[in-house]
């Protein structure tokens, strides 16, 4: 999403539209004066109905944190189950885990169709 950031204002780590940058405004936060936001140590917040709901499961991953859980993605996935009105169908399947990354992310390709990928 090109129009979301993340940003450090007051008190908070901030994610929120790019038009509220350096503003004490946004989707999601912690409140934490640390100087990067994966150094915090403190619970995440998301903005739910009027309200900060806390997100205790959410977390800032960088460097061997983030190497790590990148490379937990399964080496091989299956994509599977109806479509509507079967449309598509034929792009399901097997897929086959790349060495290459897309955008930071795991990426596969069909294990049957080299020309197919998912990422």
């Amino acid at each position: 999403d090109d129009g979301a950031m993340l940003w450090h204002a007051g008190e908070c780590w901030l994610i929120g539209a790019a038009a509220n940058l350096g503003q004490d405004r946004g989707w999601v936060r912690v409140r934490d004066g640390c100087l990067r936001p994966e150094a915090s140590t403190v619970t995440w917040k998301v903005w739910v109905d009027a309200a900060w709901v806390v997100a205790p499961e959410l977390r800032c991953l960088a460097g061997d944190a983030l190497a790590a859980e990148i490379a937990k993605a399964a080496p091989q996935i299956a994509l599977v189950g109806p479509t509507p009105q079967n449309k598509q169908a034929s792009r399901l399947g097997l897929f086959l885990k790349r060495d290459e990354l897309v955008n930071g992310f795991a990426s596969y390709t069909k294990a049957d169709d080299d020309g197919a990928m998912l990422w």
